[in-house]
């Protein structure tokens, strides 16, 4: 196969983030040119061995692809990855946040490969249409930067379980809402972190509904999500390893673009995004979590068909996404008082 050309094509992306990547590739075409370096066979710590072909490809493909803003070095300090927010992955951390197993754990090769032929929605990282055998060599050549992949296996992938809400997504929505705001009980509490969607004073009695507890939330802000930390490098040292760590917000469902969720209509690896492929997708999230940052993984933490119907309450949120009405609702919201 012939080398991919040092400028390729760049998928859903805007003008100016292709002009962006364009322009760094550019910058990078004396390393385009170059000799790749000599590979040894990579021995993994599942077992596998991956050729020395396979990462001279990898290395090739990265190099056109992915070096200019994941950088040379793979420490996430491309040319165009400069003032980026969110930083590019630093690959030596060994770190990935949406890797379909337990959030934490090593990423399986299919999502790896799922994140690269989508890419992540609201970033710079573009969907990239380029041939399955390149995916698969620049996934493994990935694997060199960090010592963890010769350490640990990656983990089990998360199976998900048949949709017990089909047919019935009023009940589903009515359900989620209760699984999204109240901790404990079988719920997540993901108002906890993200903001709540309820007014205080009905915020306040389905609390009390389902734990018994009374809330007093006349003095709290349960709109407003806060900033946390999380364990990706903002900045590197030669060695590429952190000496600043990133921030995170967890997004508000009214309002942010969620990085592996788009909005239904869309088209997404060639097919129309629906409803069903979204709530999926919502699925493959909260079920994982997301790794390195403050999201844990729900899966057998909560039962199936209340994960299932978070996954419908947050997709009703999704729908209003930046509408007049979203606004109107937050607003509201805000404005909303405890009952005397």
């Amino acid at each position: 196969m012939k080398p991919t050309p040092c400028l390729p094509g760049i998928a859903s992306a805007s003008r100016a983030l292709r002009t962006l990547a364009v322009l760094a590739l550019g910058a990078l075409a004396p390393a385009c040119r170059r000799e790749p370096p000599k590979f040894e066979p990579l021995k993994l710590a599942n077992g596998t061995v991956v050729p020395a072909a396979t990462l001279a490809r990898g290395w090739d493909v990265y190099t056109h692809y992915c070096a200019s803003c994941h950088g040379e070095k793979g420490d996430g300090q491309g040319p165009a990855g400069a003032g980026m927010r969110p930083v590019p992955r630093n690959f030596h951390q060994g770190l990935f946040k949406f890797g379909g197993v337990a959030a934490g754990e090593l990423p399986t090769d299919d999502a790896l490969k799922r994140t690269i032929r989508r890419g992540m929605h609201g970033t710079p990282m573009f969907a990239w249409d380029v041939p399955p055998a390149d995916v698969d060599a620049v996934v493994q050549y990935l694997k060199t930067f960090s010592p963890r992949w010769k350490e640990e296996a990656p983990g089990v992938p998360l199976a998900m379980s048949e949709d017990p809400w089909k047919g019935r997504d009023a009940e589903a929505v009515a359900q989620g809402r209760t699984v999204y705001h109240v901790a404990g009980k079988g719920n997540a509490g993901c108002a906890s972190c993200h903001v709540a969607y309820l007014p205080r004073a009905e915020l306040a009695a389905l609390t009390e509904s389902v734990t018994g507890r009374k809330v007093n939330l006349a003095n709290v802000d349960p709109y407003t999500a806060l900033v946390r930390d999380s364990d990706y490098s903002l900045t590197v040292d030669a060695k590429g390893e952190a000496l600043q760590l990133s921030k995170v917000l967890p997004p508000d469902f009214l309002f942010h673009r969620l990085r592996t969720v788009w909005p239904q209509g869309t088209r997404v690896e060639g097919q129309p995004y629906t409803a069903q492929a979204q709530r999926e997708d919502l699925y493959r999230v909260m079920a994982a979590g997301v790794g390195g940052a403050a999201m844990p993984s729900w899966k057998g933490a909560i039962p199936e068909e209340n994960l299932w119907a978070l996954a419908y309450y947050v997709q009703s949120l999704l729908v209003l996404h930046d509408t007049d009405e979203a606004r109107e609702l937050q607003q509201r919201l805000r404005d909303s008082k405890m009952q005397p």
